[in-house]
């Protein structure tokens, strides 16, 4: 499994043209070493300056797409506190998560699953079961492992309110999206191989139980 989190290279004042080239060269070389069923997550937070937006997460996207196989599998969008660009201020940053074979990738999605909406209301009786939107057939209305975080990430606080609907989104930390990524991509005593992480990352690959091995780019 591979992470690069390119907040440090924009930040420290590196060109779009410098992180475009480094990260979609990075991801040309390292295809080859990748084995069928390794993914790609790049977290990356937006950037607002005086020259306007740079949409990050998608302009890597293409960058890479035009120097790689890689397939982009899906794009997470989390909800953050915001960071530098004088009166403007992005306030999500977005994690590409990339695939070598879309037929083979790893991704444990019961890893990452959080609690059911409606589960205080609902869990239970005549609602364990429900018609699939997809399919012609019943389906369980709730996985007991929790349900499918999706690709929306905040922290919803619902205990304000006995209906137990969203009362206020907060921001989603994030390192524990790292935490999430690490979790669905890998298994315990893999190696997570990583570019422009800090201690909290390679903390949180410990934590997990998994090795951790820095890669370099060039930007």
């Amino acid at each position: 499994m591979y992470i690069v989190d390119v907040y440090s290279a924009i930040q420290e004042g590196h060109s779009r043209t410098e992180i475009e080239t480094g990260i979609s060269e990075f991801c040309e070389e390292i295809y080859e070493e990748m084995s069928e069923d390794e993914t790609l997550w790049v977290f990356a937070p937006n950037q607002y300056s005086t020259d306007g937006c740079w949409p990050v997460g998608m302009s890597l996207a293409e960058s890479i797409r035009a120097e790689s196989p890689l397939v982009l599998k899906n794009i997470i969008s989390i909800h953050t506190e915001g960071g530098s660009g004088g009166n403007l201020r992005p306030v999500y940053e977005e994690i590409l998560f990339l695939v070598k074979d879309k037929r083979e990738y790893k991704f444990n999605k019961d890893a990452i699953r959080v609690e059911h909406v409606y589960k205080g209301n609902e869990w239970g009786g005549e609602r364990e079961t429900g018609s699939s939107a997809y399919h012609d057939t019943e389906v369980r209305r709730y996985n007991p492992e929790g349900k499918d975080p999706g690709n929306v990430w905040i922290t919803e606080v619902r205990d304000e309110t006995p209906n137990e609907e969203v009362d206020e989104s907060l921001p989603f930390d994030r390192y524990e999206a790292f935490r999430r990524c690490i979790r669905a991509g890998s298994n315990e005593g893999e190696t997570v191989f990583t570019v422009g992480a800090n201690g909290s990352t390679e903390s949180i690959i410990d934590e997990e139980g998994r090795n951790h091995e820095v890669l370099e780019v060039n930007f």
